[in-house]
């Protein structure tokens, strides 16, 4: 054995271990592994590594060995001790563990379970790895149950039957229980039922592993590649050849069986010693033994029997081409007698008598292959010779020990071994008939030579020296059983044997018994082992009839026994959906058998139809063989029904139209002188049609008689059985109008036929190979079965309408168990021809009887009951519902199938339209009426009484999936509200299911079978056999699980309220909890229903219900540590990712105290306990996350994915985690390697574009974090370092960013139009899936591939020619979405960060740099216009925000010229792009790309003002950008943006629509300003005047400006401010301001409409209404400042013109002055108005006095009459000088306009003007503008 320290997979260090770190592969997750249906696990990597681990190897190679006693001569105690030194682990108790308990309980265990210490340490490790579980498991405490009659409505009640059929008892608090609980001596007791559990899963892991090398597969998975290696392994440890995989049989030598036979047989007595001993007798500390562990030891024990001994009979199996040497026979037969304690047991326990069957059938099928009847028959008649002499067959004294046992079982009731006596008796007849025959030989011999001698005188006398044996007549022949029929006295008389025969037959009644224990063997819910063992274990049985047919010949009791061992009870529903050939089938092998056919099969044919039910289920059993590759096995059957040569039957007494033939012979043969028909009309008028066949046996036909009395005869007459009984059923419904030959059938017989019609169908459609994937044709060998029952038919029917109207005669009238049985029959034929034949089925549907409808009740609820369920009503309900099931899913599948026209190709017959005649109308009401049918079935599942509880196990596995499948297909795809929906027909059965759990009326009843499911599955039904039974357990649990998920899931995506459904949920959610901990299976399930749950909670007002709550604190902590440790040791990713998700969702979902548990690893009360109780521990949930990111690159990325989404929920949700990660520092670390070490997307998404959507999403996480990361740290000062350190790695962010560049347009947009093409009565929007649950990245993202591959695979061209067909477009469609989806989640994740970053570092060079290059990244994206989707529409805006606040945050450091200008550049052809901007669409996007063209211009004019503009810069690439570029650019703004908008904006204004307001003019009217700004633009002007003339500005603005008090809001005519804005920015162009003159500028401003509004008084900033500040607006901003502009420009030529306007408006002329009044001079004229000093109104007098300056100097300096402005600059000289030397008033007086100047005055003045007085910014600007208005005044113009 290898040395066990060296091992780290069976028993890795311990330290890891006792902290959690690694979980121990325990012998029950081995074998649930290797159990698992999906083979999903097998694949771990840890079980294949576990299997390929030498250690684990000789635990299979020495069975037994893992749990050998301890020795002095073995090294365990060594290697504990290592195992256990202080070197290898804390010696040092802490709050985890303490590793002298775990040594001392290692100690304890080895010395009371007599097994080594190393085991002992493990089995201890494996206990306290299982403590979460078991306390999980433990005892129902009274808050539990509380809870549970809370949820049961029932919370008053006291009785302990609150769920019916469930006995809950709780006498203990959950505190009690814990207290329990951590006790040594319940800790030992537990620890020593976990030596029990890993022995009995030791034990059967043994047998699955030979399984896999014997049968190629494991007992219940299909092979795959792990199981491959898995098997290769193992079979190279026992020295076994496997290159030939394909035919494992050849590859175990004989020898090599025998050597492990004899192995596993040496290990059986100790199981049978250890199973009848009292454990007080074998244990050191006897206090720990109770009754229950007593129980548990013998239920070891005998599980360790079991499954030693089914090892041994499958190696039997595959040895059978040689005998078992005598010492294994003697040793087998020896335990027989031993074994006949098995028929005690069905008084113990149901753990034990549950083992009593399958033990009885080991022991009965192990000891017929221990005498190999097959090989013996063949011994016997010469076939074979005995290969060695240490053969049992040649040993004598093994004989006599055979016959004895057998003979003492028989008498000592041991009935489960009568079939080997059975066995026993053509053996021993062949030995006797051997022995008679050399005995007559012999005499016949002596006789000769006795006459010989006698005539030749002669002696016998020996000869001298030594005698030749060889020719002694007495041993020339002599046989090693000689002696045992010699000592047995059966050399002479056989009679003894005989009467054991008899015995057997008729007083134990064998072939009742090999009925019985065949019916355990079979594929059915109630097998008890694997379909392929069960093969050929029946195979056993079936020999068994072969050998003994000459002895009983054909028979009702051998052929019932015969019917059962073919088909171990499998019927109709029992079928695989996917059937597994192989060459081992027992139906294969039955079919390939002479003496089969001709003894039994033949003979019932010879016999049909006179006795009709053998032949019939004979051929139902034999049909379901598997279609072998080369074979046509399974066709002979049908062969034979459809030409069946003979017909036996009772002629008429009154038929005398034959006469005998052959009578020299004998044989009572006859020949038919006229025609006999089968079948004729009894009345004359009943007329036969042309295409109606009465079976007539022509005149001519031979027969003969088959008895010497009465006229049984079997007549020569070739016809189809199948056409004979279709016909027979036909006619069965009108009796009385035909004479029948062949009698009426029976209830009984008409369910024989149609269940035999059913069978044949179903089978053909299964071995149909495009069952699966291509249905465009239906079953061509279905359809063919279907045709030919239906030849014989009138015209008008066909076998479909025969079943249907049987059925309906049968619904008219209440049922016995027969006709019951018939009705099952139909149902079964109606599911049969479901796939071939729908639009049959669902058109008799309709109109059925066996449901309710809107004129009728259905007959279904009659014919079932109320209380007690008989065995044919269960079938029926059963059945029903597997009909209902199927009609729910075809209704789905056949969406779009309804309504499309299968084109044929040119090379196939045309197709029918299956589908012809249903309505969706009729559709939608039976889907209705069978969701009724299925609540209400559910709601009286509480009532009804079972046979058994597995009957109530499989009603709920049915019933709960149609429900199920019908809400979630209804609600999982398309939108449900549009007409257009393809599962409009569903909706209404949805609707009502919904409203069933979900309506204000909804009872507890109806909850109440799903809330018994859950907390029954708690108890646990824990077997390694019946792994069918096991497998319906879960189903149901899982079916439960995902109903009340998919319910709580639909009210969520709803909307609906939940509450009371959710409050009974959340009150058993200490139940759900226990299902994680009962079997691996549920916690996937488990976990969803609580995530769920959680969510609709968090959507509740107020404080929503606690999961902690409801789980109790002890439930809460075991649930957290159970779910932990995710799913190690398999490390499967996907339910890790389960597990992670659901820790987001609590995180996020207002759940606290399980948040705070989850985050710092601490209950509440352990939180009260501790004073560090926001600090996250090392085993907290976070904890554990922030490790495993450690070693990112390795895992599984959407593992990764999970992780970091939980880590980011916690950042967002519970800002103080951000302490804890930043503690951390290998976290961060490795994250910032992780992105620095991306490949670009583009070359990523081209050979692997999942990979490249996980790269893009888990980036995007990671700067999610570093972007919280940055904003916490900003806020204590310390972002400084690390976001120096980030911009070192932000290279994969800066290339892939910003662009959502894997969008493939061509791709979606051919596949939208070929789809539409192809299905007309769809699009491609009906498969986009609903956020009903959760979805990930992948093949599965957007579109419902999994339901459109159920939906469209009736189309050949779904899957394509070498798989490229729409399957595979939608594929990849899905995962583009998936890459365009996080490419988006990049975007917005480096958005935040680099937003951070820009705060974090507002001087740092590179990141400005950066910034202005993912600004350009932003635009040119933009300018790729990728789809019209909304989701593209409002990245397009993110994007512009971003690039606007990037640019605006770098535009004071003063970038280069030269990026500036490449970012206009980007800038200038994405907004260029907008044809029409001021549509509701685009206007938004397009206004914030005009701010940032605001703002880029701007920028631009200040890096150009540190340059030679006429130079050339250069961009961050090196290129040459020259000035000529940037004035074209910013002319062809002027042109399309500022002149074009401009026209369009007040065309939109005039057309009052409301799409466009004031703002966009004033967003115009920047960008006018800025192009302005431009340095070089003044060189520009004629190109400028061009424009505006072309587009008409200056006309345009000064039409709105006309139009203002008509166009005014409220009141404001702010259109006519705005109007003058932009004038006012043209007029500081000379050329401009020229052209405005020409225009008559000034004469227009004094005769719009809007000038008298001006001339109005209280014309001031401080109006008391909205207009006459606006009015002022005008003025102040307007008017003034384009009077001086163009007084500026053109001088002496507008001057008169100038000074007539100003005098135009003598009130705002003398206001302006008279607002600078001292505060004295306002209080004594009672002006409070002008009280205030406004930024404007000094703006306004500093305008004033230059213009009045300025007309002074003209009018003085030229000729022309320029008339006087009356305004008194005197008065306002001196009161400017008053403001500017009282500081303090006017500091007082400021009155800030609008938000900028608010800005300004809280803004502290520069140190210069602090210097001179000024306290704020805005007062250091008015006081500026004053005192130049003072320099103005006393000073002129010099």
């Amino acid at each position: 054995m290898a040395e066990p320290l060296a091992d780290q997979l069976y028993l890795p260090p311990l330290e890891p271990c006792l902290k959690g770190e690694t979980l121990v592969l325990s012998w029950k997750l081995l074998a649930s592994a290797l159990m698992d249906p999906s083979g999903h696990r097998q694949s771990s990597q840890t079980v294949v590594d576990f299997f390929n681990d030498p250690l684990v190897q000789s635990f299979f190679t020495s069975p037994g060995s893992a749990f050998e006693p301890a020795s002095d001569k073995s090294s365990h105690r060594a290697t504990f001790d290592k195992k256990t030194a202080a070197i290898h682990v804390t010696p040092t108790p802490n709050e985890k563990y303490d590793v002298n308990v775990v040594k001392e309980d290692a100690l304890w265990l080895s010395r009371n379970a007599r097994i080594n210490e190393v085991a002992a340490l493990r089995v201890v490790i494996v206990e306290y790895q299982l403590r979460p579980a078991s306390q999980l498991l433990g005892p129902v405490s009274n808050q539990d149950l509380a809870s549970l009659r809370a949820a049961a409505g029932a919370a008053t009640s006291q009785t302990s039957n609150v769920i019916p059929g469930l006995s809950l008892t709780a006498n203990l608090d959950a505190s009690e229980i814990q207290a329990h609980f951590d006790k040594t001596e319940s800790r030992r007791l537990r620890i020593f039922q976990v030596f029990l559990s890993e022995r009995r899963y030791y034990a059967a892991t043994n047998d699955y592993i030979f399984t896999l090398m014997l049968q190629d597969k494991l007992p219940t998975s299909p092979p795959t590649e792990a199981s491959g290696a898995i098997r290769r392994a193992l079979l190279e440890v026992y020295g076994i050849s496997s290159k030939h995989s394909q035919r494992p049989t050849a590859d175990i030598p004989t020898r090599t069986c025998h050597a492990l036979i004899a192995q596993y047989v040496g290990l059986l007595p100790g199981c049978i010693k250890e199973a009848g001993a009292n454990l007080e007798s074998t244990v050191v500390d006897k206090d720990f033994v109770t009754e229950h562990v007593q129980e548990l030891s013998t239920h070891t024990s005998l599980t360790e029997l079991l499954h030693r001994m089914a090892i041994l009979f499958q190696l039997l199996d595959r040895s059978s081409d040689s005998f078992v040497s005598d010492a294994i026979a003697r040793q087998w037969f020896s335990l027989v007698a031993d074994l006949a304690f098995l028929n005690q047991l069905q008084g113990f326990p149901p753990s034990i008598s549950d083992l009593m069957i399958p033990l009885q059938c080991l022991v009965c099928v192990v000891s017929l292959k221990m005498l190999n009847l097959p090989r013996m028959m063949a011994f016997f008649e010469g076939e074979i010779d005995l290969d060695t002499d240490n053969e049992y067959l040649a040993t004598s004294s093994v004989l006599e020990q055979i016959h004895d046992v057998l003979e003492a079982s028989v008498i000592s009731g041991s009935t489960h071994m009568a079939p080997v006596l059975f066995a026993w008796v053509p053996i021993v007849h062949a030995m006797f008939s051997s022995y008679q025959d050399r005995a007559e030989k012999r005499d016949t011999i002596q006789n000769q030579k006795a006459v010989e001698n006698y005539d030749s005188n002669t002696q016998m006398v020996p000869s001298a020296g030594r005698r030749n044996s060889a020719g002694s007549i007495t041993t020339i022949d002599k046989r090693r059983y000689d002696d045992f029929l010699i000592n047995k006295s059966l050399d002479r008389d056989f009679q003894q044997v005989q009467q054991l025969a008899v015995v057997v037959t008729d007083q134990v009644h064998v072939f009742d018994i090999i009925t019985f224990l065949a019916s355990h063997l079979g594929p059915t819910d109630r097998g008890v082992f694997p379909p392929a063992v069960g093969s050929r274990m029946r195979v056993a049985f079936l020999d068994l009839l072969k050998a003994t047919y000459p002895f009983v010949g054909y028979k009702g009791e051998p052929l019932t026994a015969l019917l059962s061992v073919l088909s171990g009870s499998q019927g109709y529903w029992d079928i695989p959906a996917v059937q597994e050939a192989s060459e081992d089938d027992i139906i294969l092998y039955a079919l390939n058998d002479r003496v089969i056919l001709e003894a039994y099969i033949q003979q019932a044919l010879d016999r049909f139809p006179y006795e009709f039910a053998p032949f019939l289920t004979l051929c139902r059993s034999l049909c379901c063989s598997p279609a072998l590759p080369d074979s046509n096995s399974h066709e002979r059957i049908t062969q034979l029904l459809e030409k069946t040569p003979t017909l036996t039957f009772t002629l008429p007494d009154d038929f005398t139209q034959y006469y005998l033939a052959n009578e020299e012979e004998n044989a009572n043969a006859f020949q038919f002188a006229d025609d006999f028909p089968l079948f004729s009309p009894i009345s004359s008028r009943k007329r036969m049609t042309e295409d109606e066949s009465l079976f007539i046996i022509p005149a001519g036909t031979y027969g003969r008689f088959v008895v010497d009395e009465g006229k049984i005869v079997r007549v020569e007459y070739e016809h189809s059985a199948l056409a004979l009984l279709g016909k027979r059923l036909e006619i069965n419904l009108a009796g009385n109008r035909y004479d029948m030959a062949l009698g009426m059938l029976t209830r009984d017989e008409t369910a024989e036929v149609i269940s035999l019609l059913a069978t044949l169908i179903r089978m053909e459609v299964i071995r149909d190979p495009q069952s699966d994937s291509m249905a465009t044709e239906s079953s061509g060998a279905g359809l063919a079965i279907v045709a030919e029952a239906s030849r014989a038919l009138p015209r008008n029917k066909d076998i479909i309408s025969v079943v249907c109207d049987t059925m309906d005669a049968l619904l008219d009238t209440d049922q016995d168990s027969s006709g019951l049985g018939a009705l099952v029959a139909c149902v079964q034929f109606l599911h049969a021809i479901l796939p071939i034949c729908p639009g049959r089925v669902w058109s008799y549907m309709a109109k059925c009887t066996l449901l309710p409808s809107q004129s009728q009740g259905g007959r279904l609820p009659r014919l079932i009951g109320n209380l007690d369920l008989s065995e044919a009503q269960f079938d029926l309900l059963i059945s029903t519902i597997r009909l209902f099931s199927e009609l729910i899913s075809s209704a789905m599948t056949s969406s779009i199938r309804r309504k499309t026209d299968v084109k044929a190709n040119h090379r196939q017959r045309p197709i029918e339209n299956v589908w012809l005649g249903v309505s969706d109308k009729n559709i939608m009401q039976i889907t209705l009426a069978i969701s009724q049918a299925a609540v209400d079935f559910l709601e009286s599942s509480s009532t009804w009484k079972f046979a058994s509880d597995l009957d109530r196990m499989i009603l709920v596995s049915d019933i709960v999936p149609i429900m199920d499948r019908t809400i979630y297909y209804t609600f999982s795809m398309d939108d449900i509200s549009a007409k257009t929906s393809l599962m409009s027909v569903l909706q209404p059965a949805a609707k009502f299911i919904i409203d069933g759990f979900l309506g204000t009326s909804a009872g507890s009843l109806r909850v109440l079978p799903l809330l018994g499911t859950l907390v029954t599955a708690t108890q646990g039904l824990e077997s390694t056999i019946y792994a069918k039974r096991s497998q319906v357990y879960r189903d149901q649990t899982l079916a439960v699980l995902r109903f009340a998920t998919s319910i709580v899931r639909v009210a969520n995506y709803s909307d609906r309220s939940s509450s009371t459904l959710e409050h009974q949920l959340f009150k058993v959610t200490p139940f759900i909890a226990r299902l994680c901990a009962r079997d691996e299976t549920f916690k996937g399930a488990s976990i969803e229903l609580l995530e769920s749950l959680v969510i609709s909670a968090g959507k509740t007002i107020g404080e929503p219900p606690s999961l902690l709550g409801n789980l109790g604190p002890q439930a809460s902590r075991s649930f957290l540590q159970l779910i932990s440790t995710l799913d190690r040791p398999f490390n499967q990713a996907q339910q890790a990712n389960a597990i992670w998700h659901f820790f987001s969702t609590i995180v996020r979902n207002r759940q606290q105290w399980m948040a705070n548990c989850l985050l710092t690893g601490k209950t509440p009360r352990d939180a009260r306990a501790n004073d560090k109780a926001s600090e996250t521990s090392s085993s907290s949930v976070l904890g554990s996350a922030l490790s495993r990111m450690a070693s990112l690159p390795q895992i599984d990325q959407s593992e990764a994915l999970s992780i970091l989404d939980f880590i980011t929920s916690a950042q967002n949700y519970w800002p103080w985690t951000i302490f804890t990660l930043q503690k951390d520092s290998t976290f961060l670390t490795e994250l910032r390697k992780f992105v620095r070490n991306l490949k670009p997307s583009s070359v990523t998404s081209k050979t692997n574009p999942l990979q490249a959507c996980n790269d893009a999403r888990i980036a995007a996480y990671i700067a999610e974090i570093f972007a919280m990361q940055l904003f916490h740290l900003r806020q204590i000062g310390q972002a400084d370092s690390f976001s120096k350190e980030l911009t070192q790695d932000l290279d994969y962010y800066l290339r892939d960013g910003v662009g959502v560049a894997g969008y493939n347009r061509g791709l979606h947009a051919n596949f939208s139009r070929n789809f539409s093409k192809q299905y007309p009565s769809c699009s491609l929007e009906n498969f986009k899936r609903t956020l009903l649950e959760p979805r990930s990245l992948g093949a599965e993202f957007y579109y419902a591939l999994s339901s459109a591959d159920k939906i469209l695979k009736f189309d050949a061209s779904w899957i394509g020619p070498r798989n490229t067909g729409f399957r595979s477009e939608m594929e990849k469609a899905n995962i583009n979405l998936s890459l365009v989806d996080a490419q988006v989640s990049l975007y917005r994740a480096w958005e935040f960060l680099l937003l951070e970053l820009s705060t974090c570092l507002p001087d740092h060079d590179t990141l400005k740099k950066q910034s202005l290059q993912v600004s350009q990244q932003c635009l040119e994206a933009n300018q790729d216009v990728q789809s019209h989707d909304l989701i593209f529409e409002r990245l397009a805006e993110f994007r512009v925000n971003l690039s606007l606040m990037l640019v605006q945050r770098v535009v004071n450091s003063t970038p280069s010229a030269g990026d500036v200008a490449q970012l206009l550049s980007s800038l200038w052809a994405t907004v260029s792009n907008y044809q029409e901007p001021y549509t509701a669409q685009n206007i938004s996007i397009y206004r914030t790309l005009l701010k940032l063209l605001y703002v880029t211009l701007r920028t631009l004019a200040q890096s150009y003002g540190q340059i030679d503009f006429n130079a050339s810069v250069r961009d961050g690439e090196g290129n040459s950008v020259s000035p000529a570029t940037v004035s074209q650019i910013v002319l062809g703004i002027l042109d399309l943006v500022v002149s074009k908008g401009f026209r369009t904006v007040v065309s939109l204004i005039h057309e009052s629509d409301h799409t466009v307001c004031g703002n966009d003019i004033v967003i115009l009217t920047a960008v006018l300003q800025a192009c302005l700004c431009v340095p070089g633009m003044e060189q520009s002007q004629t190109q400028i005047l061009n424009i505006l003339s072309a587009h008409e500005t200056v006309q345009i603005a000064l039409a709105l400006y006309s139009w203002a008090d008509r166009l005014a809001e409220k009141g404001d005519p702010i259109y006519g401010e705005l109007a003058l804005l932009f004038l006012l920015e043209l007029s500081a162009l000379p050329l401009v301001a020229e052209q405005l003159a020409c225009e008559g500028i000034l004469a227009q401003i004094t005769t719009a409409a809007i000038a008298s509004h001006l001339c109005r008084p209280n014309v001031s900033p401080l109006a008391d209404s909205v207009g006459l500040q606006r009015c002022y607006g005008i003025w102040a901003k307007g008017i003034v400042p384009i009077l001086l502009n163009m007084l500026s420009a053109l001088g002496a030529t507008i001057a008169p013109e100038v000074a007539y306007v100003l005098n135009q408006f003598p009130n705002l002329m003398q206001s302006s002055i008279d607002r600078f009044e001292a505060p004295d001079e306002n209080r004594r004229h009672g002006r409070k108005d002008m009280a205030y000093i406004t930024s404007l109104s000094v703006s306004e007098i500093q305008s004033l006095a230059l213009m009045t300056q300025l007309l002074g100097v003209l009018r003085n300096n030229n000729t022309r009459d320029i008339p006087a402005v009356e305004w008194d600059s005197t008065t306002l000289l001196e009161n400017v000088d008053w403001w500017v030397d009282h500081r303090k008033v006017l500091r007082e007086k400021l009155l800030a306009l609008g938000p900028r100047e608010a800005e300004w005055k809280s803004v502290p003045a520069s140190d210069a003007d602090k210097k001179r007085g000024s306290e704020s910014r805005l007062e250091a600007k008015i006081v500026d503008q004053l005192e130049r208005v003072r320099t103005v005044l006393n000073e002129g113009l010099e």
